[in-house]
């Protein structure tokens, strides 16, 4: 049933979107500011089989591109022609300021509430078909956040093991207790980079996260 589930939604993405699943002849050929960008972010960072939470460094932290430079690294391996799972809390993602290519690697779910959200992270990761799933919690508000009970959290850790996914949730400040790794995101971003290169901006995010001490250790940067 839940692969039933995970095929409409796929059509449904493709009749609304039809440029984001059509591979352009070009496609093969990557482009060289691409590849000198050399982006921060891939799929490997995150356990198998766990639970991992990123949250801001500081007020202007960009966490936001996180979903960008997942997209726009072509290291990642592909299931079924998706990339990842974007759940997206806030209905807050706009595929307009992606490539054709890096929205056809991706199944976007629209929420408007933290109780579908979970439900939605719950579905896919218990189909298996695409097996990293990005929970992006930031548009919500903390009263939302907290109806969300810990119990719902764990189910999330106890299937993501079950089905070997990786789980990442996106939000502005701890928001899953089963967290096995947490990451702090954050960036020296000005109102005047609204007009950078997505490129550029990658390129200035620092990835650090907390030991079993609460001391920060520096991943990127």
């Amino acid at each position: 049933m839940a692969s039933e589930v995970v095929e409409k939604l796929r059509q449904q993405m493709r009749n609304r979107f039809p440029q984001a699943h059509v591979i352009p002849e070009e496609a093969a050929q990557v482009g060289e500011r691409r590849e000198e960008s050399k982006c921060l972010f891939d799929v490997e960072m995150f356990p198998v089989g766990k639970v991992s939470e990123v949250i801001p460094a500081g007020k202007f932290s960009g966490i936001s591109l996180l979903v960008a430079g997942l997209l726009e690294n072509d290291g990642i391996a592909e299931s079924g022609g998706f990339r990842m799972v974007l759940v997206d809390g806030a209905d807050g993602f706009d595929p307009e300021s992606y490539s054709d290519e890096a929205c056809g690697r991706l199944l976007w779910v629209r929420c408007r509430s933290a109780l579908e959200s979970i439900k939605a992270a719950d579905l896919f990761l218990r189909d298996g078909n695409v097996p990293f799933v990005l929970l992006d919690l930031l548009g919500l508000g903390r009263r939302e956040l907290k109806q969300i009970q810990s119990a719902a959290w764990w189910r999330l850790k106890q299937v993501a093991e079950r089905r070997n996914g990786r789980l990442v949730v996106l939000a502005r400040e701890t928001t899953a207790p089963c967290a096995s790794m947490r990451l702090r995101l954050g960036a020296d971003l000005r109102l005047e980079d609204f007009d950078a290169e997505r490129e550029e901006l990658l390129g200035r995010l620092r990835v650090s996260t907390a030991d079993s001490h609460g001391s920060i250790k520096s991943l990127v940067g």
